[in-house]
Order: structure tokens, then C-alpha cells, then sequence
């Protein structure tokens, strides 16, 4: 893996630049409106407007009205069965924007009281901005009839949506006899724009969703289905002359205090002593500051920052798997501009960085050319030990400095160029990662990514021998472990055709013996994979009962770099979309699969593990069956390799789930889930999960949330080897709440206070114990200058 990769990075840029060169197909089909081609000017006024719901301001008939009557999906273009009339103005530093959303049935419109960007199944109207005019990021902000916001920003290189941005904008919302009503208020300041234009053409979109026996998007231009990037499709607007940024300077200073109680239950000669409970008590006082440098560039920086979580992580059942689970970021300081660092193959984890002392972020966009960068210290260090068979995360109670930077550069619209490097390092350790990556689309219906990519690692001598010796690691890591210094190099192409009925993707990657990306989630090495898919869409018209279906398949074939196969596999789904918002996806998977290495003291696969046929069907159905209801279920049977026991077994696993609106202030949240397995008929183990979260919303600024997470796992140890029946316990259970008061004014001037505990039982406990347990408060003020 490591000869010749110079030659093989000389050759995909090469042929990409060649790519570069070549005359685009045209499409078929283009949908392409006067709106696309002449720039609709918005108009400007010089008087304030009050923000309340209501459209009944003189100022309105000045502003420019747009009709949002197309359907866009799950239909293509058709005439919308509702009106909707939007409007839109400028001042010099708001763009004002109204909606008027008629309904014949008003009684029937979906709205709910919910926090910030929790109302997506709600009727909703909106806009989206692309302010670059660049066709590579789109700014979204949505409202429901009650006033309730949610913004994102959609990344159309990647595909990809991030609700992680949070804008400080106004707007309100009214219920009318017509149907409803929105107004909405955005500051020039919150967008990022080149303010050196005297005038700006942004592209934009207006928006709403109409859910009712299906859930229409609606929009005031129309969409080619058969094109994957909808911002490129986008209408263009022009005004905001001489429109400025200002200073853009954001002071949060914030303060949490918490108490937290732990004590520790230890077991010896069967006698279990649980310790008393011991005392923390923590007061610290923060500050997060953003200043827009230039119009251009934008500083997020944070002191002393507050990284506790308020919503509690959904909970994951961690049995018979052989992968390190992920969990997603919830940190505002590492999802602010996350979408500067997006890459093919995502290269930042920042759930990686637990407990940082302060944290620097700079980011950019100058042109065709744009830029990011990070660095964050941490108390701890922590990384994943990547393999072919499985990984673990390994951890140490020393700093490390952690830091990225990335940049990417527009060639034309066809051809997009990118570098990202990553760096973890401390006294005894360092992981470096550099990375080039391209995206070449001749036109809307092909694309091309390579991303090739080279790491260096080292780890002192007593890192080494922790991970060999400790015994909390598995016998892969441990081997790998004598390897883990050095360089080595990965590389990803990716390959995909979309039009309007059919798609077809193709991607290989590689991944060298020793090649590893600390700072992301890395956690396969040594092994090399490729997978050829493809699918058929059908739409439905109003004689049929479905209104969009698809059919769709891919095989893979993964080797290690020895050329020894790890798992081979072939799949198909039905997805049909139906009555009542309903989807259902029906699977079937085959795979031949190698189960664990038979001699730990090799990585060999060859000769050294056993091959195991599984076969499973799944099947996901969702729907809402009233207004107030959403219902969803997981079911997968068939046989998968029981990893404790290496043996081909037979797996059940039951998903239910229920979102349950009992009126416009209560939702209750319930997801359970069931995973059994059984050898020859008799039992292995019984996993359950119960994700509960209840939460009352008194408006749209403050609610009162209790979550629930809980485990129960029950193995029957008898049927298990005798030799690794030790390594587990007959029952565990756990147990983990939180309760908590939130009342934001916006999303960085808010107050929280909540309590959570938390405890378990195992074999040496009769009962469920808490050993954890606090107490905490965090208020933080934005100061907007």
C-alpha cells in the first residue's frame, strides 16, 4: 500500500483534470425558469416594521410577491393544491420576508409548541439563501404557524444538512379563518456575503411544506428530480445595494455551577461494598466570542468553555459488536461553520475532544476560494484503535493539542479542489493526517470525488505496551499495536449517475495496514472495499395509492491488503412511499462474512478464521395515522455470527417507536428496542432499550423535558463456551435520567437547571443501584454589537 502511491495521486488528478476538459452532456430535461436567467430585484424601504405575525402593515404592498404553487416533491412539478403568496423586501441590513399560507381545512393544519428546530413534521414556510450565489451552501430558515423556528444550512457538495447552525433572527406566526400567517425578519449580519459587490445576487428558494395524507414541498420555482444538487437549481435574487456586514462581534459570557455526587461499588470474594457518596462541586465562568474580521472571514473562539451536554445522548445497545458505537456532536463551539471541514470522507470527530480548557475556530470564504481552521486543547487523550475485524477506544490521562485546517478552491463550476490536515499530539504521542480530495461533475447528472489521503502516527513505548498488556483490549489491537507507528496512506473514488428514473453508484476504497485518522472516526483499517450499486424510481400519479417507489441494490466485495476476504455481500430494498406520510423499506441482505481470528497471535484471515453465510430480511415502516401521532417499527430476522461464541446463530431485532402530540404544548417520545439471539433454538441473550424523553413546552421559548434511558440485558451463560462464560455477567440493567428547565431567548442568550442520576445492576447486585448523580445550572447572555 505504501509503493507507488505517488504514482497512483499523479494519475487520479491527472485524469480528474482531463475530466476537466471535456465537453459536458447536456441533460435531457431542464427546468429552467425566466426567474433563473434574469435576477428578481427586491425592492427596497426605508421605514422599521414590527415583527408580529400580522400582514397588515402598509409597508407590505411595497414588497415584491412571489406565488409558492409547484410541487416539487414527492411529485415532479405539478400545480400545488393549496395557494400560498409570499413577499419580500430589504432594508439595507433586514431581509423581510412574509407568507401568507392559505388552507381550505385551517382545522387540520399541523403546528406544535417545540423547541428550536424540533418541528419539522409541522406545516412549515420558509426560505432558503444561497448568498455566495456559488451553488454550495444554501442557508434554511423555517417557521410553524406558532412561531416555532428551525434553521440548517445544506451543504450541496456533500448532500448533506446541518441543523447544528443557529442564527439570531425574528419572526412570528399567526393562525387566521384563511389558514396562517408568517413574518420574518433576517439580518444581513447573520449571513456571509461579499459586502465589496454594490449589489448582491443571492440565490433563493421559497418554500413550504403542506403534510397532510402526503407531505408536499411546495416551492416558487420548479425542480428537475433527475438533478441530485437543488440549490443549483435555485432562482436568483438582486438587491441589498451597498449592503454591509458590520462589525458582526457576538460576546457570550456564560456561567455554569453543578454538584455532583459519585460513589463507587466494589466487589471482593463475593462481598459487594458500595462506598459512600463523594462530593464535587464546580462554579466556572465562560466566554464565547465570534467577530467577523472582515466580511469574509469570522473568529469563534471560547475561554474556559462550558462542553457539558444538556440533551442527553440517545441510547444505543452495545451487544454482540465488534465496532466502537458513534455518537453524534452536540457542542456548539465544534458545530459552528462544521460545514467549512466537510470532505468526502469525514475527517473531524470532535466527540474525539472531551474536555477542552479553550478552543480557537477561524473560517472563511474569499471568492472561488474558501478556508477553515481549528484548534482546541484537551484534558485527556483519547482515539480509536482502527481494524479490519473490530476497534476499541483507547484513553489516557494526558493533554493533547488537537487542531485542523482545510481549504478548497472552485476551478469552475464543474471542478472543485480541496486539502485538509488534521493533528492530535501530546509529549508522548502525535497522529498527523493530510488529505486531498476533488469533485468533477461534467453536469447535473454525473460526479466524480477522489480523495486520497496520508497519515503519520507515533506512540511512545509506553502507550505500546498499556495496549498490549492492560487486557481491555482486544487481540487485533494488541498486535497492531507493534505496527502502529509509521506512515501510511488511504484513498476513496467515488463514482455516481443520477436522473430522473435511475441511479448508479460505484466507489473503491483502500485503506492501508497502518493508516490511521485520530481526530476522526475511523475505526476500519487494513482493508480494501468496493461497492457497485444502483436503483429504478417510479412516481405515482392520482390513480394510485403509492406516489413515489423504488427499487434498489448494491454488492460489495472487502479484502485486507494481504488480498484475504473479509465479507462479501449483496443486497436489495423496496421503498414505497404511500397514504397517511407513510414510507416503508423492505430488505433482504446476503453475505458470506469471516468470524473471529481462530490464532489471536496472528492478523492472519486466510486458513485463521471461519466463514459464515448470513442471511436477514429487514423491514422499516413509518406513518402517521393523525394529526398527533407518528408511528415507526424495525424488524430484522435471519442469522448473524454470535461473536462471543463464534458461531452462525439466528438474530431477532424489533424497533418501536411512537411520537405522541397529546396537544400542542405535550410530546411524548418512546423508543424501544428488542435484540435476541439464539443457538440451535435455545436462548443466547435478550437485549432491551427503552429511550423515553416527555417534554411539556410552555411557548415557544421554555419547556420542561424528563428523559429516561434504559438497558436490561440478559444472557443465559449456559448455553455460552465454557471458556469465555467469565467474561460476562447473567444479568445487567441500567438506569439513567435527567430532568430539565430550559428557557432560551435565542440560541446563545438562555438559562438552563436540571438534575440527572444514574445507576446499574450486575450479577453482584440485587437491585439497581445509583452511583451517580448532580445537580446543575448554566445561563449565558448574547451581547450583539
Amino acid at each position: 500500500m505504501k509503493k507507488g502511491i505517488t504514482t497512483q495521486v499523479a494519475v487520479l488528478f491527472l485524469c480528474t483534470s482531463a475530466f476537466s476538459n471535456a465537453n459536458a452532456e447536456q441533460t435531457d430535461l431542464q427546468h429552467i425558469t425566466s426567474d433563473l436567467v434574469t435576477p428578481t430585484e427586491i425592492p427596497r424601504i426605508h421605514k422599521p416594521i414590527t415583527i408580529d405575525g400580522h400582514i397588515n402593515e402598509a409597508i407590505w404592498s411595497k414588497a415584491r410577491r412571489f406565488l409558492v404553487n409547484n410541487v416539487t416533491f414527492p411529485h415532479e412539478n405539478i400545480p400545488s393544491p393549496v395557494q400560498t403568496e409570499a413577499f419580500m423586501m430589504e432594508d439595507g441590513e433586514n431581509l423581510y420576508v412574509a407568507f401568507k399560507a392559505y388552507d381550505p381545512e385551517p382545522h387540520k393544519i399541523r403546528a406544535f409548541l417545540s423547541d428550536r428546530d424540533k418541528n419539522w413534521n409541522d406545516d412549515l414556510v420558509g426560505l432558503k439563501i444561497d448568498s455566495f450565489n456559488d451553488d454550495t451552501l444554501a442557508y434554511q430558515f423555517f417557521i410553524n404557524p406558532l412561531g416555532t423556528q428551525t434553521d440548517s444550512i445544506e451543504n450541496a457538495l456533500t448532500g448533506r444538512e446541518s441543523s447544528s447552525w443557529n442564527g439570531i433572527w425574528d419572526s412570528a406566526g399567526k393562525m387566521t379563518e384563511f389558514g396562517y400567517t408568517v413574518e420574518i425578519a433576517i439580518p444581513l449580519r447573520i449571513l456571509n456575503f461579499n459586502d465589496r459587490l454594490d449589489i448582491q445576487q443571492w440565490g433563493y428558494e421559497l418554500v413550504r411544506f403542506y403534510p397532510r395524507d402526503e407531505r408536499l414541498r411546495l416551492s416558487n420555482a420548479k425542480m428537475d428530480q433527475g438533478q441530485d444538487c437543488w440549490v443549483c437549481q435555485m432562482p436568483t435574487l438582486q438587491g441589498f445595494k451597498g449592503a454591509k456586514q458590520g462589525n458582526n462581534l457576538t460576546v457570550v459570557p456564560t456561567l455554569v455551577s453543578g454538584q455532583t455526587q459519585t460513589r463507587d461499588i466494589n466487589t471482593t470474594n463475593n462481598q459487594t461494598t458500595i462506598e459512600d457518596w463523594e462530593d464535587e462541586s464546580n462554579t466556572d465562568v465562560g466566554l464565547d466570542f465570534k467577530w467577523g474580521i472582515t466580511p469574509d472571514v469570522t473568529l469563534n473562539a471560547t475561554l474556559n468553555p462550558d462542553f457539558s451536554q444538556v440533551e442527553a445522548d440517545s441510547g444505543q445497545l452495545n451487544v454482540n459488536n465488534t465496532f466502537a458505537l458513534f455518537t453524534p456532536e452536540k457542542r456548539s463551539f465544534f458545530l459552528a461553520n462544521e460545514d467549512y471541514f466537510s470532505t468526502p470522507l469525514s475527517l473531524i470527530y470532535t466527540r474525539n475532544i472531551q474536555d477542552p480548557d479553550y478552543g480557537a475556530k477561524v473560517t472563511g470564504k474569499m471568492g472561488d476560494h474558501s478556508f477553515g481552521g481549528f484548534v482546541a486543547n484537551d484534558k485527556t487523550s483519547l482515539f480509536l484503535l482502527p481494524g479490519n475485524l473490530g476497534s476499541n477506544v483507547y484513553e489516557v490521562d494526558e493533554k493533547t493539542t488537537n487542531g485542523a485546517l482545510r481549504y478548497s478552491y472552485s476551478v469552475n463550476d464543474d471542478l472543485k479542489m480541496g486539502a485538509t490536515t488534521t493533528i492530535r499530539k501530546n509529549s508522548e504521542y502525535h497522529n498527523y493526517l493530510t488529505s486531498l480530495d476533488t469533485r468533477y461533475q461534467p453536469n447535473q447528472n454525473n460526479r466524480v470525488n477522489i480523495q486520497v489521503l496520508s497519515s503519520d502516527t507515533y506512540l511512545a513505548q509506553s502507550y505500546i505496551d498499556d495496549i498490549k498488556n492492560s487486557g481491555n483490549y482486544s487481540s487485533e489491537q494488541e498486535l497492531r499495536a507493534d505496527n502502529i507507528n509509521g506512515n501510511d496512506t488511504a484513498y476513496r473514488i467515488h463514482y455516481n449517475h443520477t436522473n430522473r428514473d435511475w441511479f448508479f453508484d460505484m466507489t473503491h476504497m483502500n485503506i492501508g495496514e497502518s493508516f490511521r485518522a485520530d481526530l476522526a472516526f475511523f475505526n476500519n483499517t487494513d482493508h480494501k472495499k468496493t461497492v457497485i450499486g444502483g436503483g429504478h424510481i417510479w412516481r405515482g400519479n392520482d390513480e394510485d395509492w403509492w406516489t413515489r417507489v423504488q427499487l434498489s441494490g448494491d454488492v460489495d466485495w472487502t479484502h485486507n491488503q494481504r488480498g484475504e476476504k473479509i465479507e462479501q455481500e449483496a443486497e436489495m430494498y423496496l421503498n414505497v412511499n404511500g397514504p397517511m406520510q407513510s414510507f416503508l423499506r423492505h430488505g433482504i441482505a446476503a453475505r458470506t462474512k469471516v468470524g473471529n481470528r481462530i490464532d489471536e497471535t496472528t492478523l492472519a484471515i486466510d486458513g485463521n478464521t471461519e466463514e459464515f453465510d448470513e442471511v436477514s430480511f429487514s423491514s422499516w415502516m413509518e406513518f402517521k395515522p393523525t394529526s398527533h401521532i407518528w408511528l415507526g417499527n424495525y424488524l430484522r430476522l435471519g442469522t448473524g455470527i454470535d461473536y462471543s461464541n463464534s458461531r452462525l446463530s439466528d438474530v431477532f431485532v424489533w424497533e418501536p417507536k411512537i411520537t405522541w402530540h397529546a396537544n400542542k404544548h405535550l410530546e411524548t417520545k418512546l423508543a424501544l428496542k428488542l435484540s435476541k439471539m439464539k443457538y440451535k433454538g435455545d436462548d443466547i441473550y435478550t437485549a432491551n432499550l427503552i429511550d423515553l424523553r416527555l417534554s411539556y413546552q410552555f411557548n415557544i421559548r421554555s419547556f420542561l423535558r424528563l428523559s429516561v434511558v434504559g438497558y436490561d440485558i440478559e444472557r443465559t451463560l449456559e448455553n455460552y463456551l465454557p471458556e469465555v462464560r467469565d467474561d460476562f455477567n447473567s444479568n445487567y440493567k441500567s438506569v439513567s435520567a435527567q430532568l430539565l428547565f430550559s428557557y432560551k431567548v435565542n440560541p446563545q442568550t438562555l438559562f438552563f437547571v436540571g438534575y440527572s442520576d444514574g445507576g446499574y445492576q450486575d450479577d453482584d447486585l440485587s437491585k439497581v443501584t445509583k452511583n451517580t448523580r448532580s445537580v446543575f445550572l448554566k445561563m449565558s447572555y448574547a451581547w450583539i454589537m
